[in-house]
């Protein structure tokens, strides 16, 4: 009976069928996992580089005086015209305009802020400041974007709200020009 076993498993060894099936199973998954990261790097990338090209040219606008008036509706309008990639931007982006003391050079101790989508009730505060001439005010911009695959891989690892959106963050200053 162990013999009859034996050339049994003998003639399995030396069959090499499917080897190649198990080697896909095996590494299949870890390269599509690699792709989903990939896209989504790439994908929260873009909507970076966007948000900061957006908030520079705004933000030129309105040093350059070409903005009458500046506002905070006013200039997330601009940002977001620039930055069409963002969804929901009109919704999710907050910006902090504040002077910078030129004795301290103290900058802000806090995060940029974001919108808060976990309270909607409780936003958080931010400044609007802009400033005087000769002034360098410093910009922040914060957007919450959705994860496009939130169960895989990359997405499982990044810090997102209750809706599982994440922040992205968008930093310039500039010097208010003389009149």
């Amino acid at each position: 009976m162990t013999r009859r076993i034996t050339q049994m498993l003998a003639r399995f060894r030396k069959d090499e069928k499917g080897l190649a099936a198990i080697e896909f199973a095996l590494f299949f998954p870890l390269f599509m996992g690699m792709f989903f990261w990939a896209v989504e790097l790439g994908i929260m990338q873009i909507k970076s580089v966007m948000l900061d090209h957006a908030l520079d040219v705004s933000i030129r606008e309105i040093r350059l005086g070409m903005v009458e008036d500046p506002s905070p509706e006013k200039l997330k309008t601009a940002i977001c015209s620039r930055a069409r990639i963002i969804g929901d931007c009109a919704d999710q982006l907050m910006i902090d305009l504040r002077p910078v003391s030129t004795t301290t050079w103290a900058m802000p101790n806090t995060p940029v802020a974001c919108v808060n989508n976990d309270d909607e009730d409780m936003q958080p505060t931010v400044t609007f400041d802009p400033g005087r001439q000769n002034e360098i005010m410093l910009v922040r911009a914060c957007v919450n974007i959705p994860v496009t695959f939130p169960n895989l891989m990359f997405g499982r690892q990044l810090h997102k709200d209750s809706s599982g959106r994440i922040s992205i963050a968008s930093i310039t200053a500039f010097v208010n020009e003389p009149s």
